[in-house]
């Protein structure tokens, strides 16, 4: 660690406190008109929506996410239905939905994240209206395509940008993964990452953030969370503590440029043997897994990180296991990866899943 990092690590009390003063945000857009849940009667609702098919298996109890349209402009729209009786447990629960809910609904509209359009509240259900999201997830894309070393970078570069977005307005996603980002590989638009803007093609991918249950806000001084949220594999370590900050979303953006390039998780499946209801910060279940990931040692020279030392030296610094070494959203998008022309990545293409041409020499991850 640089002698610069060491000096932003400050003790408090006698315990040691990380300063993520470059993943602080700015201060949220001011909004004119701000947006509000709206109350109003089921017949109410149906007048203004009606509800389609089901887009999606919801894996929480009496959540539906349907298509929809609306009906003053036939607009389709996706709505994330919540039975109020079956999806909160205490009060708080509710009370604390609904208030980051409100605070997403009022997000200044980015490119790259998933727009809520509406929130609306009856006696018995919660529906939360968002824009349509051409594509599918990374998960199904990356289980039936081959992804060239180029797009890879284009979707990593604007999953960058839309956390630089939700940074800047105060807000952690803390659940971000692969099935969390939306992707249009043939998208009519124009690429993103500056080394990409090279290309002559007519297409790109088209990449959106989904999903913000988990998102809420974040300062400095946020205090520890209690529960440990996330997905094994994109947790990061800090957060086995309940230290959650932008920083910790940067480190799954390490986790799925991992992924989307070489095909594997960074860390072995075994690691994360914790049982369901051990996800308490401090328990031993938590610290065990945290250890466990802090001696990990992960591949760079699985193709074609073994031909883009570029690649290897952003992936390596998402992954630190210190928060502190990790670039901000900002950082990373100025990194030299970014900038090299897409031709020049063609020589690394990956590996077909089936190749077994795989290097089993290891570097530290941090």
């Amino acid at each position: 660690m640089s002698s610069a990092l060491r000096e932003r690590r400050k003790v408090e009390g006698g315990d040691l406190s990380l300063d993520f003063s470059k993943h602080v945000p700015g201060r949220r857009t001011m909004m004119s008109e701000r947006k509000a849940i709206k109350k109003m009667t089921q017949k109410e609702f149906g007048d203004m929506y009606v509800l389609g098919d089901h887009v999606w298996e919801s894996v929480h109890a009496g959540m539906q996410v349907l298509s929809g349209k609306r009906v003053s402009d036939e607009l389709e729209v996706v709505i994330k239905v919540l039975d109020r009786s079956k999806s909160f447990g205490v009060g708080s629960e509710e009370r604390e939905w609904l208030s980051t809910t409100e605070v997403q609904l009022n997000m200044p509209v980015a490119e790259n994240i998933c727009q809520y359009l509406d929130v609306i509240s009856t006696d018995s259900t919660f529906y939360v209206v968002m824009e349509k999201v051409e594509g599918q997830d990374l998960s199904e894309q990356i289980n039936h395509a081959r992804m060239s070393h180029a797009d890879a970078r284009e979707v990593v570069f604007q999953i960058v940008q839309a956390l630089q977005a939700l940074h800047n307005e105060g807000r952690i996603h803390k659940d971000l993964k692969l099935e969390n980002v939306m992707v249009d590989m043939h998208a009519a638009k124009e690429p993103c990452s500056p080394g990409s803007l090279l290309d002559k093609s007519p297409t790109s991918p088209a990449v959106k953030l989904i999903d913000f249950d988990t998102v809420n806000d974040w300062e400095p001084s946020s205090p520890k969370a209690k529960d440990v949220l996330g997905s094994d594999g994109y947790i990061a370590p800090e957060a086995y503590d309940g230290q959650y900050s932008p920083a910790s979303d940067m480190f799954c953006a390490g986790v799925i440029m991992y992924k989307l390039l070489t095909r594997k998780f960074p860390f072995r499946p075994a690691i994360f043997d914790d049982e369901p209801g051990e996800n308490i910060v401090g328990s031993s279940a938590m610290c065990r897994v945290q250890e466990k990931m802090k001696s990990e040692r992960i591949n760079f020279t699985r193709s074609p990180l073994n031909n883009s030392p570029e690649a290897v030296d952003l992936c390596s610094k998402l992954l630190s296991m210190d928060p502190c070494e990790r670039p901000s959203a900002e950082e990373a998008l100025q990194h030299q990866w970014f900038q090299i022309p897409s031709q020049d990545l063609a020589s690394c293409s990956f590996l077909r899943r089936d190749s077994g041409a795989e290097s089993h020499k290891t570097l530290p991850g941090a």
